[in-house]
């Protein structure tokens, strides 16, 4: 007798930093994840999210904190959500002004079929690209593993750390 066993291969977490913090170009990306997830979940509260436009980069940012003591993680601005293995299923949207970037940090589960074709919409816009397979500096942010799950492996405006 021979038995096998498959195992999907998305873990919890995918980091991404996208290079601009243009907010019709931050609400273009974070749109076109959020149709990725409504096509890939079943999860009513994941399905149809709305990412408004707003007028300042500031104003997408998630504004999270994780309490010292409790590690209870708190998100008081959450736009984003989808499914994680690690039960934490909001996404983190921090601008980061100096570096000109916003980084995301969501669950990967949803996202990573391509469905909806998302990796091709972000990469018609040109702009510069990180993720945490090719950024330790990204890595070192996420709240979960991210196991080698990689979206812009092929995209001439990846940055990577040096080899």
């Amino acid at each position: 007798m021979k038995i096998e066993i498959g195992v999907w291969a998305n873990c919890s977490e995918s980091v991404f930093r996208f290079i601009t913090i243009e907010p019709k170009q931050i609400q273009f990306i974070l749109q076109a994840i959020a149709d990725e997830i409504t096509a890939n979940t079943d999860y009513k509260p994941h399905k149809k999210q709305k990412v408004p436009l707003l007028k300042t980069a500031e104003e997408y940012d998630t504004q999270y904190k994780e309490k010292e003591k409790t590690l209870k993680k708190m998100y008081p601005k959450s736009l984003l959500s989808a499914c994680a293995g690690l039960g934490d299923n909001e996404a983190i949207i921090k601008i980061e002004k100096e570096k000109g970037s916003f980084r995301l940090n969501i669950g990967n589960n949803d996202i990573s079929p391509n469905k909806t074709d998302w990796i091709a919409k972000v990469t018609s816009l040109g702009i510069k690209v990180q993720e945490a397979e090719f950024s330790e500096e990204l890595k070192k942010v996420s709240r979960d593993c991210t196991c080698g799950q990689t979206y812009f492996q092929d995209y001439k405006n990846l940055i990577r750390d040096k080899e």
